[in-house]
């Protein structure tokens, strides 16, 4: 007999399920890190604009079906991609509707920025990124809750797309009462893309831009919207749905900055432009505060329903500093961007109250971004001084017309005091350049100065007298 309690061998069954063959599928494609260099982005961004100048300079590209002067179209090409509005010649007049889709092209390749394109492209054919690369396409921007880049990509692309949409679907109704249904439906496609990416081109013709709006409030309300949305980046835009109190230190320096310069700049215009006299003036009250809605957020776009040389000196005194702020990092705009100057503000403040690092706000700034803003805004202050020397020399014109020239090739505005059709073969090159170096100059700098030191020993500190 069994004794109780005691298992005796073969008095138990153990049954076990069969498995099941599984397939596993090995991958041959290699999935390699996208290692940036910056040299890439100024060859992406010149290796278009040679593609869009050829376009441009075909016969089927102009109205009259004749070849464009080649450094024109070299010109048109350069203020389309990187987003300025400069022209030397009305845009509707002198190319048809290839050469308007050329531009439009040009400018939504680079208004967003040749940069995030491309990571996109990388990432649909299966690329990835490493810690460089994330850096090489402002994902450093978004703070340290927020690393994924397929993430920043896909937001960017949906904030691009769906103000431009927006935009192009409130401009269509007040398009179809000037023009036909096809011209209506372009040109508001077009101003659309324009607005919202800070280009500054238009369709109006005669050269007229958007003078003839001047008691239109609701395009010029539209439009200048979508300019300042644009300006200030979807990743601040994206940051701005969460509470105030969880905003990033970039997002509230942006917004700070942003607000306080459109305010600032619509006292000063309304102050100095509606006076008897002055273009603006015997407006009714809604259209002169639309119209200097318009002119003040423009600073970073270059529409406007005004001469820019028929306003008052101190009105463009203003100006151009605003336009060598211009607007924030991964947004349309361009200049020294508007996270540089307020981290500037911060180490003035901060060195005022005895402070040896920038703080605001409980956060400390890290010495790299501060040198980023440092090297970033003296190069700006040097090329403006260069390019005005050298435009002295090309050019026998005013020195103000020449200044607000300069600069508004540099900040990628588009603003003219009617220097640019009148400028010499040299004068157009050099505005060439400064818009393409305008344009890339401060993302340069920015992924070339590390978040980390890279030093392994350091020199003795050595005092230098200031002030």
């Amino acid at each position: 007999m069994r004794r109780l309690g005691r298992r005796l061998p073969g008095d138990r069954v153990v049954r076990r399920a069969r498995r099941r063959s599984e397939t596993v599928r090995v991958s041959t494609i290699q999935r390699r890190n996208f290692r940036p260099r910056p040299w890439m982005v100024p060859a992406a961004f010149a290796l278009l604009i040679v593609l869009g100048a050829l376009l441009l300079s075909l016969p089927i590209s102009s109205e009259s079906g004749e070849w464009t002067n080649g450094w024109d179209a070299l010109f048109t090409a350069t203020s389309a991609i990187c987003v300025t509005g400069l022209v030397r010649f009305d845009t509707a007049d002198q190319f048809s509707f290839f050469g308007e889709l050329v531009i439009v092209v040009l400018i939504q390749l680079g208004g967003l920025g040749v940069t995030m394109y491309a990571g996109m492209l990388i990432l649909f054919v299966g690329g990835q990124f490493g810690l460089r690369g994330r850096d090489f396409f402002g994902i450093e921007l978004i703070g340290d809750a927020e690393r994924d880049v397929r993430r920043l990509l896909r937001r960017a692309a949906l904030f691009v797309f769906t103000l431009e949409a927006v935009t192009f679907l409130l401009l269509l109704p007040w398009s179809l009462t000037k023009w036909d249904p096809a011209p209506a439906v372009w040109r508001a496609f077009f101003h659309a893309l324009s607005a919202s990416n800070c280009a500054g081109f238009d369709l109006m013709g005669g050269g007229r831009g958007f003078s003839g709006q001047v008691d239109e409030p609701y395009p010029l309300l539209v439009m200048g919207t979508a300019a300042f949305l644009g300006s200030i980046s979807f990743i601040t835009v994206f940051n701005l749905r969460t509470r105030p109190r969880r905003w990033s230190l970039d997002t509230r320096l942006v917004v700070i900055g942003m607000v306080a310069m459109q305010l600032m700049a619509m006292l000063v215009f309304a102050s100095l432009e509606l006076r008897v006299g002055n273009p603006l003036s015997g407006l009714n009250p809604f259209e002169a505060l639309a119209n200097i809605y318009f002119l003040a957020v423009n600073r970073t776009t270059g529409m406007s329903t005004v001469e820019i040389a028929a306003l008052e000196d101190a009105s463009i005194a203003i100006l151009i500093p605003l336009m060598f702020i211009g607007g924030a990092s991964t947004s349309t705009a361009s200049g020294i961007k508007i996270g540089t100057f307020m981290v500037s503000l911060v180490v003035i403040l901060s060195a005022l109250r005895g402070r040896h690092s920038a703080q605001v706000f409980g956060r400390e700034i890290p010495q790299a971004i501060v040198l980023r803003a440092t090297a970033v805004t003296l190069l700006g202050v040097f090329l403006l001084a260069g390019g005005l020397s050298l435009l002295l020399l090309f050019e026998d014109g005013p020195f103000l017309p020449l200044l607000f020239e300069v600069m508004s090739g540099l900040a990628n505005v588009g603003w003219s005091m009617g220097s640019t059709g009148d400028l010499s073969e040299r004068g157009v090159i050099l505005l060439t350049v400064l818009m393409f170096i305008g344009r890339l100059g401060p993302l340069i700098v920015a992924i070339s100065i590390p978040d980390r030191p890279q030093e392994r020993y350091r020199y003795p500190y050595g005092r230098v007298r200031i002030g």
